[in-house]
């Protein structure tokens, strides 16, 4: 029995989730966060760099929610920083009709 393989499917890719630490200065202090990627969700915020490493890697090691990420309401940003922010991330993930030259 011969496999046919069709060459010239693009594969469609999920944008993989990750978790970081990212420090921001908030009023005068400075703060250490947990940040989901590429959805920018904020999980945790803390004064202390080792609380939120705590959190990042045990999220990379495991991914609780899997591909689906935290659910929205995890966020912990104030409303205002949420609108600022507008929900965007710098990922761009190319659809089907934009091929790649080989």
């Amino acid at each position: 029995m011969i496999k046919k393989y069709n060459h010239n499917q693009v594969r469609k890719r999920k944008p993989s989730i990750y978790y970081k630490t990212e420090m921001v200065k908030v009023k005068d202090e400075i703060l250490w966060r947990a940040v989901e990627m590429p959805s920018k969700l904020v999980l945790k915020e803390s004064f202390f760099e080792e609380d939120v490493k705590e959190v990042v890697k045990f999220q990379n090691k495991h991914k609780t929610f899997g591909v689906f990420g935290f659910p929205p309401f995890f966020d912990c940003r104030g409303e205002k920083e949420k609108l600022l922010d507008k929900g965007k991330s710098n990922y761009n993930p190319r659809t089907s009709t934009q091929r790649t030259g080989r």
